[in-house]
């Protein structure tokens, strides 16, 4: 549809325009985001005045060298694309791997968020576009519609810093997955006659990276949900270890439904006493009695998540051959 001029809508003037990327890079995941910010003065009517919200919902990206068919899409799902890449007006909250944010301004900023997903295999050179109430049309690639005619305005040319790259996601190998175990309530098991034997603790899991600071986690599921291991399989010897999981900032654990009946005289807990925030939760939980028994889901577990720059990870978490209560990630 045709836009319209407001009647007797003031004319549009945009000075000290700059087009700043506060991310340069952006992982080809579909989630995270690279902020574009769009700094401005505008008057109406010859007026310093802000733009009007029309104005503002017209701001939209495009590619700086495809004017005519290369405007971004804005797409919430990223189910639309241009070449891969989509734009957004929220900030979803994955973190960004690359900063270079600009000074601030004593003037108006306005932001956009690109996304890329894996068919994002190229570069982008990112340009704003503006369409006043006045039907005029201001493009950062310095092609403009005033008073109904197009023409260049090279102060309005951003062709420097404007450039965002696509980089495959991180996958991190197992050795990048840290394991850190406490009791999940220590008062549980303080009269308890086998306490040695009997225990539920929770074990987190992170991401360190190479730089050794940790990643966070947003989301985190075990397929199955959990397994079962006995250090031996003696008749006399009953010392099992199972184990659940609990999404992060969640508190209700997970359980494999093949255990059900198989918890020995001491129930499991149904969910942590807090969440853990950005961190997955092994729960582990050792018995005294409950025997072995065929088809016992002592496989690892598949763990797949969903790290905080939206990219996705996986991994198996078993225990270690010959210990009873040690786990592993493979």
């Amino acid at each position: 549809m045709a836009r319209k001029a407001f009647p007797h809508a003031p004319s549009l003037d945009l000075t000290d325009v700059e087009v700043i990327l506060e991310q340069t890079k952006v992982y080809r995941n579909g989630l995270q985001q690279a902020r574009i910010r769009l700094d401005l003065i505008s008057k109406h009517g010859g007026q310093p005045s802000d733009l009007s919200v029309r104005e503002i919902e017209s701001i939209r990206l495009f590619d700086y060298h495809n004017q005519a068919s290369g405007t971004i899409p804005l797409s919430d799902d990223g189910s639309i694309t241009y070449k891969g890449w989509s734009a957004q007006r929220d900030y979803r909250g994955y973190v960004s791997q690359t900063t270079r944010s600009g000074e601030p301004r004593a003037i108006q900023s306005y932001f956009l968020y690109l996304s890329a997903n894996a068919d994002a295999t190229e570069t982008l050179d990112v340009a704003f576009e503006i369409h006043g109430d006045d039907l005029s049309i201001w493009r950062t690639n310095g092609r403009c519609f005033i008073n109904g005619i197009e023409q260049p305005k090279p102060a309005m040319d951003k062709k420097v810093g404007i450039t965002v790259t696509p980089v495959p996601p991180e996958r991190y190998p197992a050795s990048s997955f840290m394991l850190d175990r406490r009791s999940l309530d220590p008062a549980r098991f303080l009269d308890t006659e086998n306490a040695d034997g009997i225990f539920d603790d929770i074990v987190t899991v992170s991401i360190l990276l190479v730089d050794q600071t940790t990643l966070g986690i947003r989301s985190m599921t075990c397929e199955p949900a959990g397994l079962i291991h006995w250090k031996d399989k003696v008749s006399n010897i009953r010392q099992p270890c199972f184990t659940g999981y609990v999404e992060p900032g969640e508190v209700t654990i997970h359980w494999n439904g093949a255990l059900d009946g198989h918890w020995g005289s001491t129930a499991p807990p149904e969910q942590l006493v807090s969440p853990e925030e950005e961190l997955g939760v092994i729960v582990l939980c050792g018995r005294v009695d409950i025997p072995s028994w065929a088809g016992a889901p002592e496989a690892p577990v598949k763990v797949t998540m969903m790290d905080a720059h939206g990219s996705v990870q996986s991994c198996h978490i078993g225990f270690v051959k010959g210990e009873r209560d040690e786990l592993i990630v493979t």
